[in-house]
């Protein structure tokens, strides 16, 4: 029972991983992109969770950060909360039943962070028990999965989610 779930685990990261983005699908994932923005700065900004101001850093210190969120938070929160949990398009599985996995995964994700300040990440504890943090939380996680099923690719909820992030720590002050 566990080394079937371990090789489909396996299977959904070595699809996901190989399957590339053609151009419907991006064109899906920036409308998500828009549509995630449109909705949580305004929010983030009432709530005062975000500021007002931009202030993006030098290029060189950008990048390294760019370069450094891409591996962690973005990859590894993916393959484990997008990639590994849920079927695949096509995989076969009833819908509620993916509804359901969808589901359990979101609330794995948004969980993970209040945990992760706990136990691992002491520095961000304040930051991810602050519930406007959970709830722009919850709103990436969605649109992650958005864009994991309508491409079955893992750089559709990659890209969402390294952009929101560097934005949101970088010009943003996050």
């Amino acid at each position: 029972m566990v080394s079937d779930c371990l090789h489909l685990v396996w299977q959904r990261c070595l699809a996901a991983l190989q399957t590339p983005l053609d151009a419907p699908q991006l064109v899906f994932t920036a409308a998500l992109l828009a549509l995630y923005a449109a909705a949580a700065i305004p929010w983030g900004q009432a709530t005062g969770f975000l500021p007002r101001r931009w202030r993006p850093s030098p290029p060189g210190s950008l990048l390294r950060q760019a370069l450094a969120l891409l591996w962690m938070p973005s990859l590894g929160e993916e393959l484990l909360f997008r990639v590994a949990p849920l079927p695949r398009p096509g995989e076969g599985m009833a819908p509620s039943t993916a509804l359901g996995w969808a589901a359990l995964a979101l609330v794995a994700f948004v969980a993970y962070h209040p945990l992760a300040g706990r136990l691992w990440y002491p520095a961000g504890r304040a930051l991810f028990d602050d519930l406007r943090f959970l709830g722009l939380c919850a709103g990436l996680g969605l649109v992650c999965t958005l864009a994991y099923w309508g491409s079955g690719s893992l750089l559709a909820p990659l890209m969402l989610h390294w952009l929101v992030v560097l934005v949101w720590l970088d010009p943003l002050g996050g």
